[in-house]
């Protein structure tokens, strides 16, 4: 996985588990969204549920012990599963042609899955807004220190 991603996934709040997917159970139970790793590969949750696996397998994890992750705002593993399964662009805009409000209502009306890169010209920080069914959820990292911003306060 990415070394961007792992370094800011270790900034969550962290906890141990055990006895694989039932380990994982008792602590996903509760609408988890994050991150878990046995050591090797990736599972990213949301809600509870599994949006994407990396270098790995989920049968990997059945009788696994390693640690989960909660994540700050649940776009993150949504956008990092994605990130990392490496999709094609599938389109480009270009805000001073079409401004993001624009495209986010297009891709929220068309029931887009996937996500948008905010990724030339920009000078202070990475920008995105993930889609999962239409609905969209914005994450940025602003600055060099990479401050976290999600929600409206990353959209806009």
């Amino acid at each position: 996985m990415d070394a961007q991603r792992r370094e800011a996934i270790a900034e969550w709040d962290d906890r141990s588990f055990s006895d694989g997917f039932a380990g994982l159970g008792r602590i996903v139970d509760d609408g988890f969204s994050g991150a878990a790793t046995d050591g090797t590969g990736w599972i990213f949750l949301v809600d509870g549920r599994v949006v994407g696996v990396v270098d790995a397998t989920l049968d990997a994890f059945a009788d696994a012990s390693g640690t989960v992750y909660r994540a700050p705002d649940e776009a993150l593993p949504v956008l990092f599963a994605m990130q990392e399964l490496d999709g094609e662009p599938r389109a480009k805009y270009y805000t001073k042609d079409t401004p993001l409000r624009e495209a986010d209502q297009k891709l929220s009306q068309g029931g887009f899955t996937g996500y948008i890169e905010l990724s030339e010209n920009v000078l202070s920080g990475d920008y995105y807004v993930a889609y999962t069914g239409g609905e969209s959820m914005a994450a940025a990292y602003v600055g060099n220190a990479r401050r976290l911003e999600t929600g409206d306060d990353a959209f806009d």
